[in-house]
């Protein structure tokens, strides 16, 4: 008895594959509770299955309609994606000129602000020239003595 896993190698198939083949050729196999066991019997006629698959089948002749049906559906899609490929292609420029009016505006938003910053530094050396003005004059108070001394010339 074979393990999913172990049918799957050896068919060169993956475990979803062989479960396919297993419900497709509608095979009873024996479940466990960690899933199928196989026969050798069983990996047989999944691999048959599996070949029967892959074989190409030959057009027969009223199959021609069906093919010219196919390439007419073929080129359909194509159109049909090349048609979803501008529309993408139209979206996107949308929204990248969108993008491009956003940042413009930032950068007006930054400028205000640079200038505002300007006009604040502008203000604040006014206010501290102002304040050291002021601290000269405060601390220009002529001393007593020196006072005195010029009432009594000398």
């Amino acid at each position: 008895m074979y393990t999913t896993s172990q049918v799957a190698e050896q068919l060169q198939l993956t475990n979803k594959k062989v479960l396919f083949f297993l419900k497709k050729g509608n095979l009873k196999v024996e479940k466990t509770h960690n899933g199928y066991l196989f026969t050798e019997e069983q990996i047989e006629q999944i691999k048959e299955i599996y070949e029967a698959s892959m074989q190409t089948i030959e057009p027969k002749q009223n199959d021609t309609d069906h093919i010219d049906i196919i390439k007419e559906l073929t080129q359909k899609l194509i159109k049909l994606e090349e048609k979803i490929e501008t529309k993408a292609n139209e979206v996107v420029s949308v929204q990248i000129l969108e993008h491009r009016c956003e940042i413009e505006d930032l950068k007006k938003v930054v400028v205000k602000l640079e200038n505002q910053v300007e006009q604040l530094n502008e203000q604040v050396t006014l206010l501290k020239a102002d304040l050291e003005d002021q601290k000269k004059i405060i601390t220009f108070k002529p001393k007593k003595r020196f006072a005195i001394l010029s009432i009594f010339g000398v």
